[in-house]
């Protein structure tokens, strides 16, 4: 008792740093907890099947709606990389049918929701049918992989938010089969690459 009557002052000094230690600490996992709450995000999945009929759908798993701007694909090809924007659905596309919803992969997409961006294979004809290269069977049957991009905006955010994900075409006993080469969506969340999206958004227009 006497050692802490003649270090009061000190132990003082030291339970007050320990409290303010702990509360910057609570701070930051605070704030970091609140921005990951905040930040947009995507994901992009295979899903009724695996091969060119498997349906690709997009989930916003952000704390808020996001508007769905623009849908981009890009196929790795034997002559090199094809980029096409497939926002609208295309005359001969199955998922065609009357009405401003269903003739557009563009809109708000609430919170917790899902969408069905229509088939793998209708998504590479359209980037097919919109390019140079056009619908040639021989070209589907050596693309080794094709990337579906979101572009889309987020609250009030300032730049594009986006996301991707790449899917190999495997051959299965002379069958294409769609698998995801990484489990995960990747988001496009640093400035640099959401001032690259807008670029892909002047491409859609």
């Amino acid at each position: 008792m006497q050692w802490i009557a003649e270090h009061r002052e000190l132990i003082t000094a030291l339970t007050g740093a320990g409290t303010l230690l702990v509360w910057i600490i609570y701070l930051q996992v605070f704030v970091s907890s609140y921005r990951r709450q905040l930040r947009a995000t995507l994901l992009i999945t295979r899903g009724a099947g695996d091969g060119l009929e498997a349906r690709c759908l997009l989930s916003n798993m952000s704390s808020g709606p996001v508007y769905v701007q623009s849908v981009q694909v890009r196929l790795e090809t034997p002559t090199g990389t094809l980029i096409s924007p497939v926002t609208d659905t295309l005359d001969l596309e199955d998922e065609a049918l009357p009405g401003p919803r269903l003739q557009t992969r563009q809109g708000p997409l609430e919170s917790g929701q899902t969408r069905d961006l229509g088939t793998f294979g209708n998504l590479i004809n359209h980037a097919l049918r919109t390019s140079t290269e056009g619908p040639d069977l021989s070209v589907l049957a050596n693309i080794r992989s094709v990337t579906i991009e979101i572009v889309g905006i987020y609250g009030s955010e300032d730049l594009p938010i986006g996301a991707h994900r790449c899917f190999l075409l495997l051959d299965h006993n002379g069958r294409l089969r769609i698998q995801g080469q990484e489990l995960e969506t990747k988001q496009i969340r640093s400035r640099r690459e959401r001032r690259r999206l807008v670029a892909d958004l002047e491409r859609d227009r």
